[in-house]
């Protein structure tokens, strides 16, 4: 289950949170680790298109597999889906 605790942000009862940080980044945020993922809105249906090659480090300095950010793309996928929107993944 998705809510919205304050603007730009949401949170999945799953221990995940996603916000938007402005036109061009997301922070992605499990328990106490981060990670700023790139992005950028766009023309088109989905409006927002996230680089999947820029999940590669935690903000802890963690590096991020391919398993993992296959899990954090599907998060993020999920998160927008709950606000109604389809994001480009490159």
């Amino acid at each position: 289950m998705f809510k919205e605790p304050r603007i730009n942000v949401i949170e999945s009862d799953e221990g995940f949170s996603v916000e938007v940080l402005g036109r061009t980044g997301l922070r992605y945020t499990e328990g106490s680790r981060s990670t700023v993922v790139d992005s950028e809105v766009v023309m088109g249906p989905s409006g927002l298109a996230v680089y999947q090659s820029s999940i590669h480090a935690w903000s802890d300095g963690g590096q991020i597999d391919a398993q993992e950010r296959a899990r954090i793309v599907k998060n993020l996928q999920r998160a927008f889906a709950f606000k109604g929107y389809d994001i480009d993944i490159i």
